[in-house]
C-alpha cells in the first residue's frame, strides 16, 4: 500500500513492469516534469516542491491503479494502431489507462452503442485528461485520484496521455488524441463494459482546455465522427488562451504560443482553439471549478466561460472558491474537497 512516504523506487517497482511509469508524470524527458530524478524522492518530496500537489491524494490513486493492476491482466493500452504508429511514431505516447468502476457489473456485456438507448443503464464513463501546460500530462497528481473517487460512485474512467511538447506547432495533435481514444472506446465498449453515449470527459488546466475543445461545433473531435459528451467536468481551465498567455512574461509566451501554434504565430492562429469565444448554445453541460488564488490560471478564465455558457442557456455549474490554488486534482484539504462527488450528482441530474 502507498503512503505519502512512498519512493519513487519503491512505485517504479510495482508500476515499471507493467509499461505504465512513464505516463505517471509524463513528459518528453522522461524526468516526470522534474521530479523523477531520484528513486529516494517520496510523495511528499513531490507535495514539497510543488504545494498543491496533495501526496495523500497521490497514494490514493496510486493504491487505487494497483488494485485494478491485480484485478486486470492490463489497464494500459495504445490508442492507436501498429501502421498509425508506424507512419507517426509521436503517436506511440499516446496511451488511456483504464479504471473499472467498483461495481461494474457490465464488463464483458453486449452494450449496444444505439442512440436511443436508455440513459440509466449501466455503463457511464468518463475521460479524463490530466494537464502540464502541454509540455506534461501530470496524471499522478490530478487524473489519478480523481479517477478513484469516481469509481468508488461507480463509474468507470479512462485516463488519456494525449501527445505534449515536441516539434511545433503541437496543435491540433492532443485533439486528435482525444477524438481517437473516443473512438478505441466505442470500438471495445463491449469489453469494458461501458455505454459509449453516456459519457463525460474532462481534464485539469490545460487538460481542461484539452476537454473544453471537444465541445465546440467545429471542433476536430466532433468532426472525428465522435458524439458529443453529455458533460464537460473542467477544473481550472485554461479556457481563453491567448488572452491568459499574453499576461505571461514575454519569453514564456514566446514558448508556449510558439510549441503551440508554430513559428510566426498570431491571434487569429488561435482562434479555433478560443473556447470562450467560441462556445455557443450546442455546447454540452459543464461543470466548472476553481480557485481565486490560482496563480496559473486566472479565475477569469473560468468567469469568461461561465458568463458565455450562461448567455447561451447552455446548462452550467461554477465551482468558485477563494482557496486551492492550482492543480489541486481532486482537491482534499482544500476548499474545493468533494467537487467530484458534486459533479456527479450534476450529471445525474441532466437524466
Amino acid at each position: 500500500m502507498f503512503t505519502i512516504e512512498s519512493t519513487l523506487g519503491e512505485i517504479k517497482a510495482e508500476f515499471d513492469g507493467k509499461g505504465l511509469m512513464p505516463y505517471l508524470i509524463y513528459n518528453q524527458e522522461g524526468n516526470g516534469a522534474g521530479n523523477f530524478f531520484d528513486e529516494n524522492t517520496t510523495l511528499g518530496d513531490i507535495q514539497q516542491k510543488n504545494p498543491s500537489w496533495n501526496a495523500a491524494d497521490m497514494a490514493y490513486g496510486l493504491n487505487r491503479l494497483q488494485h485494478c493492476c491485480k484485478e486486470r491482466e492490463q489497464v494500459l493500452y495504445n490508442v492507436y494502431t501498429p501502421d498509425e504508429i508506424v507512419a507517426c511514431p509521436s503517436k506511440e505516447c499516446v496511451k488511456i489507462i483504464f479504471f473499472p468502476a467498483e461495481n461494474n457489473t457490465t464488463v464483458g456485456q453486449n452494450i449496444s452503442p444505439s442512440k436511443e438507448m436508455d440513459k440509466n443503464q449501466d455503463g457511464r464513463f468518463v475521460i479524463l485528461a490530466a494537464g502540464g501546460a502541454y509540455g506534461a500530462v501530470c496524471s499522478m497528481t490530478e487524473a489519478f485520484p480523481a479517477a478513484a473517487k469516481l469509481n468508488e460512485l461507480g463509474i468507470s474512467v479512462f485516463c488519456l496521455n494525449y501527445r505534449v511538447g515536441g516539434p511545433a506547432p503541437l496543435f491540433p495533435h492532443p485533439m486528435e488524441d482525444l477524438a481517437a481514444a473516443y473512438t478505441w472506446i466505442w470500438q471495445h465498449a463491449e469489453q469494458f463494459g461501458v455505454n459509449p453515449v453516456h459519457y463525460a470527459v474532462g481534464g485539469f488546466s490545460a487538460g481542461g482546455h484539452l476537454a473544453a475543445t471537444c465541445g465546440l461545433g467545429k471542433s476536430v473531435y466532433l468532426k472525428s465522427g465522435c458524439l458529443k459528451p453529455e458533460l464537460l467536468l473542467l477544473v481550472y481551465p485554461l479556457v481563453a488562451v491567448w488572452d491568459t498567455i499574453e499576461g505571461y512574461p514575454e519569453a514564456i509566451q514566446r514558448l508556449m504560443l510558439g510549441g503551440y501554434l508554430g513559428e510566426g504565430y498570431t491571434r487569429e492562429c488561435c482562434a479555433p482553439y478560443e473556447i470562450v469565444e467560441n462556445a455557443d448554445e450546442s455546447y454540452p453541460p459543464t461543470y466548472l471549478v476553481q480557485a481565486e488564488d490560482d496563480g496559473t490560471v486566472p479565475i477569469w478564465n473560468s468567469e469568461r466561460l461561465y458568463e458565455k455558457l450562461a448567455s447561451c442557456h447552455v446548462n452550467c455549474r461554477y465551482e468558485r472558491h477563494k482557496k486551492a490554488g492550482h492543480g489541486f486534482g481532486l482537491g482534499s484539504g482544500t476548499e474545493a474537497a468533494g467537487w467530484v462527488e458534486r459533479a456527479v450528482d450534476f450529471w445525474k441530474g441532466l437524466d
